[in-house]
This record gives C-alpha cells, sequence and structure tokens, in this order.
C-alpha cells in the first residue's frame, strides 16, 4: 500500500478524543449487558451454594458444558459483525437488515444438534473420572438450560444488530429484565420452599429441584434476554426503512466493493471460524473445570467462583471488543484505515482488566465470600483469585484484539491462534503443573494463564499487520 493510499483511507479520521468517546459511548451499555449476562450465572451459584456443595460443583459442570456446546451457535451471532458494521459504514441498512435475518435462521439450525450434544455429553463425564454424585446434576442443569442456549444465540445476533447502528439501551434493557425474571426463577426454583423460608419469604408450595431448577431459571431468563434484542432489533429495522436516510454519525467516505449477499451459507461460513475460535477458547475452560472436578467437589466449586468472578470483570473487555468490532467495521465499510481506533479498543480494555485484577489481588477472600460459606472453598477460592489477577491485563488485550480482527473480518487467524495457544500450550501445562506437580486447581490456572498470555502477543501482533493495507469487506 503507497503512503499517498494510507494517507487517504486516513483521511476521515477526526480527532482521538472523539474516537475514543465514540468508541466508549458504544462499549459501556453493551459491557453493563455482558456484566447482567454473567451476573446470570454468579446468582445461580450465590443460590446453589446455600443449597448444596454437591449440586453447586454438577451444575457448574453442566454450565460448563452446555456453554461449550453453544459455542458454534454464538460464532453465528459474532459473526453478525463484520456483516452489519460494515454494511452500516457503507450505507447498506438492507444489507445489514439481510444479515441479521440469516444469522437467526442459522442459530435455529444450529441449536438442535447443539442441545442434543450438549445432553449426550453428559454421559461421557464420568470419563473424566467426575465423582457419580456430580454427574446427576450436571445433567439436569442442561437439561434444564437447553432452551436458553437458543436465546444466547437470539440475544448475541439482535445485540450485534443494534450496535452496529450505535443502540445500547434495547441490549441493557433485556439484560435488566433477564436478571429480575432468573432471581425470582432461581429462589423459587433451586431451594424450593426450604430455600424461602430460610430467607424469610412464604412457602408456596414448591419442591426443591437444585441443579435443574437453575438450568430452567437459567432457560426463561435467556429466553427473555434473546427476546428483547431481536424484537428491539425489528422496531429499528421498521424504523429505518421509513427513513432510509438515517445512518451513523460517520462522515461520507468511498465505498469499498461489494461482497456477495449475506445468505445463510454465506453465514454459516463466516461464523465457522468465529465458532470454533470460541470453542477452543471455551472449550479449554470447560475441560479444566472437568479436571478440577476430578479433584473433588471443594476444587470444582472453588474453580466456579474464581471463573464466575473472573468472568464477570471480563464482561467489561467484551463490551469493549464489540464495540471495537463494530467501529473496525464501520471503517473498513467507509474506506479508511481501523488501526487508530482497534488499538484505543485495546488500550481501554486493557486499562479496565488492569483495574479489575488490583481488585481481585486487594480483597479475594471477601469476593469469595459473597458466593460460599463453606471454609474450605473460601480458602482454595481466596488462591485462585490471586493467579485471576494475573491474567486479567492479557485476557483483555486478546478479547478486543480479537473483536477488531472480526471487524475487520480476520476470522481464521484467531482460531489457529486460540486452538495453538489454548491446546498446545496452556492446556499441556495445566496438566503437568495440576496432576504431576501436585499443584491442584492452582496448576490448572497457572496453565490457563500461559495460554492467555501467547493468545494476547499473537492477536495484537495481527491487528498490527493488517490493518497497514486496505482491507476487503466480508
Amino acid at each position: 500500500m503507497t503512503a499517498s493510499a494510507s494517507k487517504s483511507i486516513d483521511a476521515h479520521d477526526g480527532p482521538i478524543g472523539r474516537e475514543l468517546a465514540s468508541l466508549l459511548s458504544l462499549a459501556w451499555p453493551i459491557a453493563l449487558a455482558h456484566f447482567g449476562m454473567v451476573l446470570l450465572g454468579l446468582v445461580d451459584v450465590a443460590i446453589l451454594g446455600r443449597v448444596s456443595a454437591t449440586e453447586l460443583g454438577g451444575a457448574s459442570m453442566g454450565r460448563s458444558v452446555a456453554f461449550t456446546l453453544a459455542a458454534i451457535g454464538l460464532g453465528v451471532g459474532a459473526a453478525l459483525e463484520p456483516l452489519a458494521a460494515q454494511a452500516v459504514g457503507a450505507r447498506e441498512p438492507e444489507r445489514a437488515w439481510a444479515a441479521l435475518g440469516a444469522s437467526v435462521r442459522a442459530c435455529v439450525a444450529l441449536w438442535v444438534p447443539s442441545a442434543a450434544l450438549a445432553i449426550g455429553a453428559t454421559w461421557l463425564l464420568p470419563w473424566f473420572g467426575i465423582d457419580a454424585s456430580l454427574v446427576r446434576p450436571a445433567r439436569l442443569y442442561v437439561l434444564g438450560n437447553v432452551p436458553g442456549m437458543l436465546g444466547v444465540t437470539f440475544f448475541i445476533a439482535g445485540k450485534t444488530y443494534l450496535l452496529a447502528y450505535g443502540r445500547t439501551w434495547p441490549t441493557l434493557a433485556s439484560a435488566a429484565a433477564a436478571n429480575l425474571v432468573n432471581v425470582v426463577a432461581c429462589l423459587a426454583l433451586v431451594g424450593g420452599d426450604e430455600l424461602l423460608a430460610r430467607i424469610g419469604l412464604p412457602a408456596l408450595g414448591l419442591p426443591r429441584l437444585g441443579a435443574l431448577g437453575a438450568g430452567i431459571a437459567s432457560s426463561f431468563a435467556n429466553l427473555v434476554l434473546g427476546g428483547g434484542t431481536l424484537v428491539a432489533s425489528v422496531r429499528l429495522h421498521r424504523r429505518l426503512s421509513r427513513a432510509p436516510t438515517a445512518a451513523p454519525e460517520h462522515a461520507p467516505a468511498p465505498r469499498s466493493s461489494t461482497p456477495p449477499p449475506p445468505t445463510v451459507r454465506r453465514v454459516l461460513g463466516l461464523s465457522l471460524p468465529i465458532g470454533l475460535q470460541l470453542l477452543a477458547e471455551i472449550g479449554v475452560f470447560s475441560v479444566v473445570a472437568l479436571l478440577a472436578g476430578r479433584l473433588g467437589e471443594v476444587s470444582v466449586s472453588a474453580h466456579q467462583v474464581a471463573i464466575g468472578l473472573a468472568s464477570f470483570t471480563f464482561m467489561g473487555a467484551l463490551g469493549v471488543s464489540s464495540a471495537t468490532s463494530v467501529r473496525v467495521g464501520h471503517a473498513v465499510g467507509e474506506g479508511r484505515s481501523p488501526r487508530r481506533v482497534g488499538l484505543l479498543g485495546v488500550g481501554a480494555g486493557s486499562a479496565w482488566m488492569f483495574l479489575s485484577g488490583a481488585a481481585f489481588a486487594l480483597f479475594p477472600a471477601p469476593l469469595v465470600r459473597i458466593f460460599t460459606e463453606d471454609a474450605r472453598i473460601i480458602e482454595l477460592g481466596t488462591r485462585l483469585m490471586y493467579v485471576a489477577a494475573l491474567f486479567q491485563v492479557f485476557d483483555g488485550v486478546q478479547a478486543v484484539a480479537a473483536g477488531a480482527l472480526r471487524g475487520a473480518g480476520d476470522v481464521r487467524y484467531p482460531f489457529a491462534v486460540n486452538l495453538g495457544a489454548h491446546w498446545l500450550v496452556g492446556f499441556p501445562l495445566a496438566i503437568v503443573l495440576g496432576f504431576y506437580a501436585h499443584l491442584g486447581a492452582l496448576g490448572l490456572w497457572w496453565g490457563l494463564l500461559a495460554g492467555l498470555v501467547v493468545v494476547s502477543v499473537l492477536l495484537l501482533a495481527r491487528f498490527l499487520r493488517i490493518s497497514g493495507r486496505a482491507i476487503a469487506r466480508v
């Protein structure tokens, strides 16, 4: 790419402060919505932790199995990021709407096999050496959670379409409604009248369903979550159809060549590497959770509490990642360089995760006590929080760099990096440290940290490389 061409592409970049403000105005409501998603799981943990350590441990493994098998469907929703954002940047609203429709149909097509695999995977848990007392609640949680797997994919698709137009409040409202539904349903279904009596509420004649109740409550909440964003997306499209000139506040820019129509096949082709990337990343954490189960219910419960807290703070970085992906997509659709907005996103995500890591290091025990009263889980969970504090920044860098690459339409390289770093570096090291060096759950977490470090370095380097030249639309 010549210097003159590069100058032309960057000509529409405004002041850096305005770009950062635009990025953060998209990021913080989406981050709050993602916090709401994780809060659904944390509520489950807090309520189950006060009912039974066995139910908590089993449901934790069930959640890991279900979320892992939903990864391909989540990839479909994430594939909408470059499709919708680039279309909006190029002033093609009907193309963005067609991409959403294709994504929703693809989510439905993948939901049935994903749900069947999730249920079937629970019969493999004994092969991992999981105690029989944990297998039954894990399976019951997955059964209750099956409808929710579809709701989560709908949420990602609807949220992404809205975000391409800078609409964030419907997503935040959907997350708030979903959490309200989850708290009520979880209190009623997990512990039944026994738990209601313990917290001073009147009896309603409800049985104690434990992990099954948590799975059903999660399904109710996730269907509210996904349904809310899709309804908001339909309403937005109708408004745009009545006012076709509506578009985000970008200065006019030369359009790049228009790619093929966003059919279901096109969406699946783009989403498969993203889904496999998520599967590689989510899968290693899920397998480590299962391995923690081999160490006993205390280890798996402590792991779940610590990973739940780490996942909660990670939602801030994920919000920045989504916003960065959209802004990068806008830039590509407009025909300008996405480098500056991508690096701003990485910086913002890293800053948030640094602050989160500091909180983990300063207040580990009080954070763990939010979710359990078991002294054994508190002691081990506190030690795990120190390790989690270290990998916060690396997790933030890799999340936002992956989002920037997604916005640019680069989906294959992140998959290859996640597969190699997590499964060829992090996972083997976790096995060695956790079982052969006898470090237990702590060793498993040190292995996860090593994988994250490698992923973050390679993804950031990749974005720096591709953003130095013109990028074709997807």
